[in-house]
């Protein structure tokens, strides 16, 4: 009876295992079918099922495509599970696909992220999308705006220039500053500040955080801590790009499990503290007899006769602040590496300064000297 038993599972177990193995070559075969006859095919790496090239990703999403545009060429194409992605790294063909207003379909990575369907990088709601973008030509796209970015860029930058000096006259030897270190602080303040009209005063933040033996009194700032603030908002684009390209089946595998919880808790940090200030900012409108003159993006926002939601604004502003803090961040320091390897370059671009801002680098720049500095802003487009 027992030997009977044993058989008989035996035999259970092979069958469902012979039909484990016929399902899989089953969908191994129509996958590779399917591959080999898709249309439009462009050339890439062959993937795997279920995975695609996510074996080839090193976790640097500059190096893996540049690698495989030196293999493949200007356009390829590569798998992230089972979704087809094409990089175009040609200017002439992004800029005929940068014209479309979203770029970004529906992604389950950015469903569960919560970027999908609000704010501006990856928002695949077009009415959603266009609202938002609607709200930001009215409020930065204007003379006034433009204006008072030069200035407290200006501002900002003398602020950051003391600092440096401060570091180097510690001990009197003239020190190495990490430079995107002191960049990435200089672009979240900016961004914070022509978003907000706040200040968080993170240069400050930093050269105290690296400098604790000659620390210089901390302005009260809105956001506490800043220079922790900014590795959040770091952690938060590395989530973006983590749960863009990262297929659902990987995501919650044991090994990537914990990385996914990770990076949805850094998320959560974040948009707790930026719905504090929305919420902030709400109440000083509230409690404001008079009408507030501002115009910066969240007060525009909060007084706007069509109601959007806190979450909507928070989304938003995140996005910006991402943007404007890490992107800048990489291509400004892409330019100076360009710069400082390319000294005529760097030579004529010194001199269309002095030709146009004046020898003297503290006087007061303009927006009308700054539109004319037509060789320099070449050379940030070359950049981007």
């Amino acid at each position: 009876m027992f030997l009977k038993s044993l058989l008989s599972f035996e035999t259970s177990t092979m069958n469902y295992f012979l039909l484990f193995i016929i399902g899989l070559a089953t969908y191994v075969g129509l996958f590779y079918y399917r591959y080999f006859t898709r249309q439009s095919p462009l050339p890439g790496p062959i993937p795997l099922p279920i995975i695609g090239n996510v074996l080839q990703y090193t976790g640097d999403a500059g190096k893996f495509v540049e690698a495989l545009r030196l293999i493949y060429g200007d356009i390829f194409e590569f798998y992230l599970g089972t979704r087809r992605v094409v990089c175009v790294c040609r200017s002439e063909m992004a800029g005929k696909l940068f014209n479309s207003p979203l770029r970004v379909h529906s992604n389950d990575g950015l469903d569960e992220y919560g970027m999908s369907n609000k704010g501006i990088l990856f928002n695949s709601d077009y009415d959603n999308w266009s609202t938002h973008r609607r709200f930001l030509q009215k409020t930065i796209a204007t003379p006034q705006s433009s204006k008072e970015t030069v200035e407290f860029t200006q501002t900002l930058f003398q602020e950051m220039e003391k600092l440096w000096k401060r570091v180097d006259s510690n001990d009197g030897d003239v020190k190495e500053i990490d430079f995107t270190g002191w960049l990435s602080r200089f672009t979240f303040e900016n961004t914070l500040f022509l978003m907000t009209k706040l200040r968080a005063h993170a240069l400050t933040n930093y050269y105290n955080a690296i400098n604790p033996q000659n620390k210089v009194v901390e302005p009260e700032g809105t956001i506490p801590k800043s220079h922790s603030y900014i590795e959040i908002f770091k952690t938060a684009f590395e989530g973006a790009h983590f749960f863009l390209l990262t297929p659902k089946l990987l995501r919650n595998s044991p090994g990537m499990r914990e990385t996914r919880n990770r990076l949805l808790s850094n998320k959560t940090w974040a948009s707790t503290n930026l719905l504090k200030i929305i919420e902030e900012r709400r109440t000083q409108i509230v409690k404001s007899n008079e009408k507030i003159d501002s115009n910066d993006l969240l007060t525009k926002f909060l007084t706007a006769n069509e109601k959007i939601s806190d979450d909507d604004i928070r989304a938003t502003i995140m996005d910006l602040l991402l943007g404007g803090t890490l992107t800048t961040v990489n291509t400004l320091s892409a330019i100076v590496y360009y710069l400082g390897h390319n000294p005529k370059v760097q030579k004529r671009m010194v001199q269309e300064l002095d030709d146009v801002l004046g020898s003297d680098r503290d006087s007061n720049i303009t927006i009308d000297q700054v539109t004319k500095l037509e060789y320099t802003d070449a050379i940030f487009k070359e950049g981007l």
